[in-house]
C-alpha cells in the first residue's frame, strides 16, 4: 500500500491544531493535579498542590467542576506530549517521502535498464495501463434498446449511469463497465462498474440500483447483494452501492463524496 503525502500532511495539520488548542487550555487550567483514591467503597478526590511539598487538599464531593478540570488537565498534558512527539515523526517522514521512495527508483532508470529488471512496484501509469488493457467481454445491449452515453462515449443503460461514469472520468478513476464477475453459488454477474483505487491498488465494485420501487427488480437485486457478501464483497469495504426510485431520483452530487471516501 502506497502512502499518500496528502494524508500525511492532513494528519500533521490536525496535530498542530490539537497542540494549539491544548496549550491554550493548559494556560488557564487550575494549579496542581488530581489524585483519586477509595475509602470504604467511595471515591475520594484530592488536589495535589504544585511545588516541592506535594501537599494534598481534599476536594468536597460537590465541587465536581474542579475535579473535572484537573482530570482534563492531566489528559491534555499527555495528549500535548504525544502530539508533539508524533509531529516530529511525521516531519521526518515527510522529508524522507519528498526526497523519493523506493517506488520511485524504477522511474529514474533508463529504458534499456528497465527491460532488464523486475521492479518492486510497477509505476502507477504502467499499472493502470496493464489493468485497463486486460480484455473482457461485457454484457452487451439488445438491438433497439434506448441508448445512453457518457461524455467520453461509453455506452451505458441509463441517464444515471451516464452521470456516474462522467464523475469517475472527472476524477480519472480507472473504470470498467459491466466486466463479468463470477459469484460462487450465484453465477456470473456484470457489475455496473469495476473500479481501481490506484493508491491502494485495490478493486472496488459499484452497483447502481436504479429501479428499487419495482418489486421484482428489488427482489432479484437483494438476492444478488446477498451473494456479493457471501463472496467477500461488503458495502463500505470493497462494494459501493447507490440507489434510486421514480420518486427519489439519483443525486449525482453524492458521487464526489463517494469517490473521495473510497477511490482517492
Amino acid at each position: 500500500m502506497r502512502l499518500s503525502i496528502n494524508n500525511i500532511r492532513g494528519r500533521e495539520e490536525y496535530l498542530r491544531k490539537i497542540i494549539e488548542e491544548k496549550e491554550k487550555a493548559l494556560s488557564s487550567a487550575p494549579d496542581g493535579a488530581l489524585k483519586i483514591s477509595y475509602s470504604h467503597g467511595k471515591v475520594q478526590y484530592k488536589q495535589i498542590q504544585a511545588g516541592g511539598n506535594k501537599k494534598e487538599c481534599h476536594i468536597p464531593s460537590g465541587d465536581m467542576i474542579l475535579v473535572r478540570q484537573l482530570a482534563q488537565k492531566k489528559y491534555d498534558e499527555k495528549i500535548l506530549k504525544k502530539a508533539k512527539r508524533e509531529i516530529c515523526t511525521i516531519s521526518r517522514l515527510i522529508s524522507q517521502y519528498e526526497s523519493g521512495t523506493c517506488d520511485d527508483l524504477y522511474n529514474g532508470l533508463s529504458d534499456v535498464r528497465k527491460k532488464l529488471i523486475v521492479p518492486v512496484m510497477v509505476p502507477d501509469d504502467e499499472f493502470i495501463k496493464m489493468w485497463l488493457d486486460d480484455p473482457y467481454e461485457g454484457l452487451g445491449f439488445e438491438e433497439g434498446s434506448k441508448e445512453y452515453y457518457s461524455s467520453a462515449g461509453l455506452r451505458v443503460r441509463s441517464k444515471s449511469e451516464s452521470s456516474i461514469a462522467d464523475k469517475y472520468d472527472e476524477y480519472s478513476i480507472p473504470m470498467k463497465y459491466e466486466k463479468p464477475l463470477i459469484l460462487k453459488g450465484y453465477g456470473v454477474v456484470y457489475p455496473d462498474y469495476t473500479l481501481l483505487n490506484v493508491r491502494l491498488r485495490k478493486i472496488y465494485i459499484h452497483e447502481h440500483m436504479g429501479m428499487m420501487d419495482d418489486p421484482e427488480y428489488a427482489e432479484n437485486n437483494t438476492k444478488k447483494l446477498l451473494s456479493y457478501q457471501r463472496n467477500g464483497y461488503f458495502p463500505g469495504k470493497n462494494l459501493i452501492l447507490t440507489f434510486e426510485t421514480k420518486g427519489q431520483p439519483f443525486d449525482a452530487r453524492l458521487m464526489d463524496d463517494i469517490i473521495k471516501q473510497y477511490l482517492l
